[in-house]
């Protein structure tokens, strides 16, 4: 673990001072994980995306890979059983999953990754770059397609990066990107409404969030994204986000504040004014507070929203907790403690009661622990810890599988991908043989034996 601070004080460095990493190196491998940071899901639960961060800096640049979770991880596991030098484990090769011919990539120190509503854009945010970069996604008769403007060396453009302008500043380290669609009526349309693509993004130096609009229209090579808005001093340490998928909220949650709270952004059409997408409305209208409930906690991490749009929980380290709050009254409801370093949250949301009554609907939080590598599972609407799995090293980030009712975990130090069901108990996606499945060889970081 030592190596991993040293080198991250030395990224933060590089990035706080404006520098690039290197790209002199070597080119990175299109066909494997390199420290991952996030995951997400096609919209058709084809593929699983992870955006690898280069964190040691071993290459000149992070990638983008997109893995087949279809067939093709099928077959993966069979072929692989045939490996038994592992007692516990199946190790599927990532390279026979990835669609390497797709690989896109940027530069290091990558932090998140998101996908837009429509399922059509990717966001990342790269600290290395000060971007945020917009990657199309389509499919057609040849498969999968990712585009971002990139030339032979698979690098994105100026059109598909969100950066400073001649209005707007990008802030250094952009950390978390959510987003989300924006209606707004088209006058004199006959009730006819334009959909607007948004996107945010956290910074974490600064505590600001940065609001930049997604153009309709990919592949063509037109300019795909623009930054619009920066709000400052929207909490201090901003990390997590998370949108509500009914009002349309934006949830901001940080790291230093000294009284902690949650912060409520919202985007407005200034109608007086023209058009949303050239005069916003956009800023900090509320705050959720805590303090009185955990003095503790000021250190907020992860934030998700549930689809309905009236619970919101987070992962808090001081004390180290899941909390749940209210999103109609905005008041703390209840909290359940977790293992050490929490560092995000998942809601996986079952709804396979009865479908005309929600109450017998289930949601399960999945908190990732960074440094003892386990996975708690929460039952939100009773606040308690129903199951504690081991994950891999360092498990960073999460995506969830609707088609094959898993959750995939990104691990940062040994860049492998563990599978769990979502399904009570919840347990490691498992080979015909019955050993646990991983997908990649664990390997240490660099300088570790």
């Amino acid at each position: 673990m030592r190596t991993i601070t040293i080198l991250l004080g030395v990224g933060l460095i590089c990035v706080v001072n404006g520098c690039l990493p290197d790209t002199s190196g070597n080119d990175p491998p299109s066909d494997r994980l390199i420290y991952p940071v996030g995951l997400t899901m096609s919209a058709d639960d084809q593929y699983l995306f992870a955006a690898n961060s280069n964190f040691d800096l071993e290459y000149n640049a992070g990638t983008l890979v997109a893995i087949d979770v279809g067939e093709r991880l099928t077959q993966a596991i069979a072929e692989a059983q045939q490996d038994t030098s592992d007692a516990d484990f199946v190790h599927v090769p990532i390279e026979s999953l990835i669609r390497s011919d797709q690989t896109i990539r940027f530069g290091a120190f990558a932090s998140d990754l998101e996908i837009t509503p429509l399922g059509d854009r990717l966001l990342i945010p790269v600290r290395g770059e000060r971007a945020i970069l917009l990657i199309d996604v389509a499919q057609n008769e040849a498969g999968l397609q990712l585009n971002c403007g990139q030339g032979p060396d698979r690098r994105c453009d100026s059109a598909h990066k969100v950066e400073s302008n001649d209005q707007y500043s990008l802030p250094i380290e952009p950390y978390e990107v959510g987003a989300l669609n924006y209606v707004e009526p088209l006058s004199g349309q006959n009730g006819e409404e334009q959909i607007t693509t948004l996107g945010f993004a956290t910074h974490l130096d600064g505590g600001e969030v940065s609001l930049f609009v997604v153009r309709d229209g990919s592949m063509g090579g037109r300019a795909a994204a623009e930054l619009i808005r920066v709000v400052e001093g929207v909490v201090p340490g901003a990390s997590g986000i998370a949108v509500n998928p009914q009002s349309n909220d934006i949830y901001v949650s940080g790291r230093h504040a000294a009284s902690p709270y949650v912060a409520v952004m919202r985007v407005l059409t200034d109608s007086e004014n023209g058009s949303f997408s050239r005069n916003p409305y956009f800023g900090s209208v509320k705050k959720i507070n805590i303090k009185d409930d955990l003095t503790a906690a000021t250190d907020i991490r992860g934030i998700a929203v549930t689809s309905t749009g009236d619970r919101a929980y987070a992962v808090v380290r001081k004390p180290e907790a899941l909390i749940k709050f209210d999103l109609e009254s905005n008041k703390f409801l209840d909290m359940v403690s977790v293992g050490a370093t929490p560092t995000t949250v998942t809601l996986i949301e079952d709804n396979r009661g009865t479908p005309q009554d929600p109450s017998d609907d289930q949601v399960y939080a999945f908190v990732l622990c960074f440094t003892t590598d386990q996975v708690f599972i929460i039952d939100t609407q009773l606040m308690e810890v129903i199951a504690v799995r081991e994950a891999g090293s360092g498990p960073q980030a999460m995506a969830f599988d609707r088609a094959r009712q898993r959750v995939y975990i990104a691990n940062f130090r040994e860049s492998t991908i563990s599978i769990l069901s979502t399904q009570w108990p919840f347990d490691y996606f498992k080979a015909p043989d019955g050993r646990m499945i991983k997908i990649g060889e664990p390997r240490l970081p660099k300088g570790h034996d």
